[in-house]
């Protein structure tokens, strides 16, 4: 039974490692699997899987019978940065989009304390962003010197073929065919990030059960034809 997660931000059920597509990213996935890591770096571009692999991290962790909070800093922003406080208490943190509290001076701060408080409590803290630390605008030297100092992972973006297996296993997970040539048309056609194309998938799902049609490239130009 998974523990009650200190904020109430739900987890796809769905992000797990198994359902993860590596590609090039295997060491990746394998450092993050790794329960003794103290603190991550993850960074890639948008729709690369860093979302998927920070809730996958917090289920893996829960399964373990500890505590895990996810943490999306984009739902989190107008509040209180106050409310990291007593995060340290909790075994993995994942803060997602951490990029989005730089220049802040009172989130910074925030995250800053929550880093030392966590590393006292021999705690584990995992954060995502769009780009590494060095990159990255931080205000504040010393949060970006604790940020830098953690396993830096870079998640490279999937290739073709890992791209159409992951829409393929999000298609069978809704009970729908996918096949290679239907699949090869929406990355060809379509913004190829993970979140739009299995957005895409969803619509087809509810357009394919309305319709009782399979999914062929002519079905799918026409329940998409405002999409392209």
């Amino acid at each position: 039974m998974l523990h009650q997660l200190p904020l109430p931000f739900k987890l796809q059920a769905s992000f797990t490692f198994e359902n993860f597509i590596p590609s090039d990213n295997q060491l990746v996935v394998d450092a993050l699997s790794d329960p003794s890591e103290p603190f991550i770096f993850l960074w890639g571009s948008q729709g690369s899987g860093k979302t998927h692999l920070l809730q996958a991290c917090c289920l893996s962790q829960a399964q373990l019978g500890k505590t895990a909070s996810y943490l999306p800093l984009k739902e989190l922003l107008d509040l209180s940065p106050a409310i990291l406080e007593g995060m340290a208490g909790v075994d993995l943190v994942c803060i997602d989009d951490i990029e989005l509290a730089f220049g802040s001076a009172d989130w910074e701060e925030a995250l800053f304390n929550l880093f030392n408080q966590i590393r006292q409590a021999q705690g584990r803290l995992i954060v995502a962003s769009n780009a590494s630390p060095q990159h990255a605008h931080i205000g504040l030297n010393d949060l970006k010197s604790r940020l830098s100092s953690g396993l830096p992972l870079d998640l490279k973006p999937l290739s073709d073929s890992s791209t159409i297996s992951a829409l393929q296993v999000r298609a069978q997970q809704l009970g729908l065919e996918l096949n290679h040539d239907v699949a090869n048309y929406l990355i060809t056609h379509f913004p190829r990030d993970l979140p739009n194309l299995w957005r895409i998938i969803d619509e087809l799902d509810h357009a394919s059960l309305s319709a009782q049609r399979k999914l062929t490239i002519p079905f799918l130009k026409s329940a998409l034809s405002n999409n392209g």
